[in-house]
């Protein structure tokens, strides 16, 4: 009798550990699954629609055979830069602001477009005084009013051009080598100000070099490790939002991000390593969107990060290949900010797309909802400032529109449900609440694009 009811008690025991365990892998399992996100193509920068781009978004040696019924050999490519020059913006209509010129580096000379169907191209390889000679050049600026900058950087100097009427005129040039303020030691990356003064990265100098427009150095920046690419931020520059005026720099062998106030003090700084997603990370040129939104390329991953204006890491696009968003090894990028048109050069050719917007939920708080639960914390991720619509359905059938007109920053948000239903009336029924979310961008490819993605979190 005793051995009898022990195995009847073993038995009695053993089925509550197997319920208990049940219920514990049950939750668990809840609490590890408690939302699906669907995932899809990388939309933080998206294809320009059809009737914009004619479906030409790249453009590579085959490409512009095709288009221009002339062979273009790209390669080598690296500085460019996208903008609307005055002289060719007809006034009288905005219908043309988004044609612009592009201007860009390929295998020591310079290249830009006149018009949509022409190509010209202006120098030659060569070490010499000749403002033509052009020796392993590294970046190009464009101002508005047609000043063409070059750092043409083992000739030593950086040129000084005036577009005019298709052509470049050689205005001025700077530099030799050496180490004193009139020198410079392969100058690389180069960017203006609202001023009309130029930015230079001496990189082997460690410095800055800071040039008025009468092209004679009035700042020199000091201590500054190996740097490779400048960007001026300066609301005088047109289409920006912020107000302040800093610069950020590429340095440090291109390991590390510097943001600078304009007295050369370090307000931020980020270092490659600090992207876990990567095992190496390349930083190389660098500009910034309307918003103050940072966008570096990476020729190691072949990629583009993507940090908010207190230079926080948001996310990275691209990868290497051949294909959609794929890069080859990406070097210069330049972002049209009226209406966040990004070109990005690669070894081969360039890339053209538009700002667009993705995001991802990170969490629900808590994981898991009973008849207690108060209410629920939606925790979500955006790359852009966007329209946030989350419609909440079960089985299929409406349940809430959470929201419908609700703003969101970059970064992390947080939206709170309070567990009512459209009519007000709390919730009731177990089982799986789906949640779609809707991303509309703000800005760039606002009307034309719309991210989606879902969420599940179950209630018992």
């Amino acid at each position: 009798m005793i051995i009898v009811k022990r195995k009847k008690g073993r038995i009695k025991f053993l089925r509550m550990v197997g319920k208990m365990f049940i219920k514990k892998l049950t939750l668990l399992s809840v609490i590890f699954s408690f939302f699906i996100v669907i995932f899809s193509e990388e939309t933080t920068l998206i294809i320009p629609p059809f009737k914009h781009s004619m479906g030409y978004y790249k453009a590579n040696s085959t490409i512009a055979k095709m288009i221009l019924k002339k062979n273009v050999s790209f390669e080598r490519v690296s500085g460019i830069c996208a903008l609307k020059l005055k002289q060719l913006d007809d006034r009288t209509t905005d219908k043309d602001d988004a044609i612009l010129s592009l201007f860009g580096i390929n295998n020591h000379q310079i290249v830009y477009n006149v018009g949509l169907n022409r190509i010209k191209i202006y120098g030659y390889k060569g070490r010499g005084e000749s403002p033509e000679s052009l020796y392993y050049p590294t970046d190009i600026v464009v101002t508005p009013d047609g000043e063409l900058y070059i750092s043409d950087t083992y000739n030593f100097r950086v040129l000084k051009f005036l577009y005019d009427e298709d052509s470049l005129l050689f205005e001025n040039s700077f530099g030799s080598f050496g180490m004193d303020s009139f020198s410079l030691n392969l100058p690389e990356g180069i960017d203006y100000d609202g001023s009309g003064n130029l930015f230079i990265c001496d990189s082997r100098n460690n410095r800055i070099v800071v040039l008025n427009r009468s092209f004679y150095p009035f700042m020199i920046l000091d201590n500054i490790q190996r740097p490779r690419s400048v960007c001026v931020v300066d609301s005088k520059k047109g289409y920006l939002n912020l107000k302040d005026k800093i610069f950020l720099i590429v340095s440090s062998d291109r390991r590390r991000l510097l943001k600078l106030d304009f007295y050369g003090n370090i307000m931020k700084e980020f270092f490659s390593f600090d992207i876990t997603a990567y095992k190496d990370v390349d930083f190389n040129f660098i500009d910034y969107d309307q918003n103050g939104n940072i966008y570096v390329t990476d020729t190691i991953n072949s990629c583009v990060h993507k940090f908010d204006s207190e230079l926080k890491y948001i996310t990275s696009f691209g990868r290497e290949g051949s294909g959609k968003n794929q890069f080859y090894k990406p070097e210069g990028i330049s972002i049209y900010r009226k209406y966040g048109q990004v070109f990005i050069s690669e070894r081969t050719g360039f890339q053209y797309y538009w700002i667009g917007v993705d995001g991802y939920i990170k969490e629900f708080t808590p994981p898991i909802i009973s008849d207690t639960t108060e209410g629920l914390t939606i925790s979500l991720f955006t790359t852009e400032q966007c329209r946030v619509t989350i419609q909440i359905t079960k089985d299929g059938k409406f349940v809430r529109e959470l929201t419908s007109d609700l703003r969101r920053n970059i970064g992390l948000n947080y939206i709170v449900w309070d567990l009512r239903d459209e009519k007000g009336n709390r919730i009731v029924e177990n089982g799986k609440y789906r949640f779609k979310v809707t991303l509309e961008p703000l800005y760039s490819s606002r009307g034309y694009f719309k991210k989606e993605f879902y969420g599940e979190i179950e209630k018992f």
